[in-house]
């Protein structure tokens, strides 16, 4: 049976297989919320269970001309995915309308050894991995440089590659680019989110090339700390345009209901066949103040007397 979800065919579509990872980042956005509220603790869900759900939902196609089709575009992300023991099956498995993007840290075993577990990966098209540099974890720039060329000799494109720009080792973020573009990738800046010296970032003038940054949305400042800077939860009305899957199943939109495990949820992508996600309409949302920086961009609200405000909308401040 067909499962429904009810979301424009644009819709961010982001699985999140496992929230486990082998790093723990100081400035993760998984743990931004912490100590207010605790990350959420999720059983773990079977390759095959992934794929089956999956693969059931429809209208994964979408007509683009008279002689081609667009393939729904899904992103598959954590934690750090590879961690899940059933990552290969996972995106060998998923059919062929789905367009896969990965997001990893290539730190993992998963990458260990002369070919790690890479060989398992049988899917070669409409699929490509992301990666992302955390060289505060320890992690050695060359040992990075070592698991993205094998990825990409074992025939996986690796797309575009991510250093977190974190704002007191600028320098350093820089000297690892000029590195990591000999492996014939994009490299981008990735915006510091959260909190360094009590200054809630990221801020609106950042002093490196803008063209090598990740671009994020964020032009309402004034907005953006408000609603994000982790202080309160307070009452507005909502609209995103995402849909999050996470470790069990729940369909959210946002991704500080996710990582906190709320009750607020829209279904369950195991055990339901209809999800409507809201995604076109407001609703009302009590958790504004604690809002996650991964959801800023285009993040449209409206406040209780009928205002409106956009994220992505510049507001000066």
């Amino acid at each position: 049976m067909n499962k429904i979800i009810e979301a424009p065919f644009n819709s961010y579509f982001g699985v999140f297989i496992t929230l486990a990872c082998n790093f723990r980042c100081a400035y993760c956005v998984q743990k931004i919320t912490l100590p207010h509220q605790a990350a959420g603790q999720y059983p773990f869900v079977s390759g095959k269970q992934w794929v089956a759900a999956l693969n059931a939902v429809a209208s994964r196609r979408k007509k683009k001309n008279l002689f081609s089709t667009k393939k729904k575009k899904i992103a598959i992300i954590g934690g750090e995915p590879t961690l899940h023991p059933d990552f290969a099956y996972i995106i060998n498995n998923l059919d062929n309308d789905w367009r896969i993007t990965v997001t990893s840290n290539f730190a993992s075993l998963f990458f260990e050894g002369k070919r790690g577990r890479l060989d398992e990966i049988k899917r070669k098209k409409g699929l490509r991995l992301n990666g992302s540099y955390h060289f505060l974890e320890g992690m050695s720039i060359d040992k990075f440089m070592e698991n993205v060329l094998k990825t990409k000799k074992a025939g996986i494109t690796v797309d575009t590659l991510f250093i977190v720009m974190h704002p007191e080792h600028k320098d350093q973020a820089s000297r690892y680019r000029e590195v990591l573009l000999k492996a014939g990738c994009e490299v981008k800046f990735q915006r510091f989110y959260g909190y360094a010296h009590g200054k809630l970032y990221p801020v609106a003038q950042a002093n490196y090339d803008k063209n090598l940054e990740q671009s994020d949305g964020i032009r309402n400042y004034p907005a953006y700390r408000e609603g994000f800077g982790q202080g309160r939860h307070a009452p507005v009305y909502c609209k995103m345009n995402n849909v999050l899957f996470a470790p069990n199943g729940d369909v959210y939109n946002c991704h500080y209901k996710l990582y906190t495990k709320s009750e607020d949820k829209f279904g369950n992508l195991f055990t339901d066949d209809y999800i409507n996600t809201k995604s076109s309409e407001y609703f009302l949302c009590r958790d504004y103040g604690s809002c996650n920086p991964c959801d800023a961009e285009g993040h449209q609200f409206k406040r209780l007397d009928g205002s409106e405000f956009n994220i992505s909308q510049y507001v000066e401040g």
